[in-house]
């Protein structure tokens, strides 16, 4: 199981671990410059012999700590190199998944689009062939066609014949209108429907 880590927290603790290390040399920066200036601690002894003690003292040390400091940093370094790659995993990850549902949306989009086009080209003919068939009766015969319904009601009785397993030209029978409309009506309902489920 890989440890989540924020990226920032991981910036911080190597910043941490550097300052941390730079205050450890430091630190032997100023004990090998001691030992040299103060040679007093050994009277008697040869400077040369006490010089490299001095150094061999500040190799061993300096190689403990360099030891011991790679260690420390060992088990860090991994894990922000496994939280990197999980990071760009993620980052991998969510951009595919934005363009798949960026493809998603065009095709609905173009769907829709194509619907209404249709959907206008429908209601062009039929306001045609109404209004030609209004023309073609005598005067008082087109006052009985003026009744205008509300188009949504139209639709919704279009739809609750249509759950009763009415089939399209026995709809367009019972409510007067043409079978184009009435299987417009079934087909966008439809095609919504679908739309809605597969979000």
């Amino acid at each position: 199981m890989m440890l989540k880590v924020p990226t920032e927290f991981l910036v911080v603790l190597s910043l941490i671990i550097d300052v941390f290390l730079i205050f450890l040399l430091f630190l032997f920066i100023r004990r090998a410059g001691r030992l040299q200036r103060n040679p007093s601690h050994t009277q008697g002894t040869d400077l040369g012999d006490i010089a490299a003690q001095t150094r061999e003292k500040a190799q061993v040390v300096a190689r403990e700590v360099l030891t011991e400091t790679s260690e420390m940093i060992e088990p860090i370094l991994e894990a922000s190199k496994d939280a990197a790659m999980e990071f760009e995993r993620l980052v991998q990850e969510k951009q595919t998944l934005t363009r798949k549902l960026d493809k998603s949306l065009d095709s609905k989009i173009i769907s829709i689009n194509l619907l209404l086009s249709r959907a206008n080209t429908l209601y062009s003919q039929l306001e045609n062939q109404h209004n030609s068939l209004l023309n073609a009766l005598p005067k008082g015969g087109a006052a009985l066609f003026h009744k205008e319904t509300d188009v949504l009601d139209q639709q919704q009785r279009i739809i609750d014949l249509y759950y009763q397993k009415m089939d399209v030209d026995t709809i367009a029978e019972r409510l007067s209108i043409p079978k184009g409309e009435v299987a417009l009506v079934i087909d966008l309902k439809e095609k919504f429907i679908a739309m809605e489920n597969a979000r």
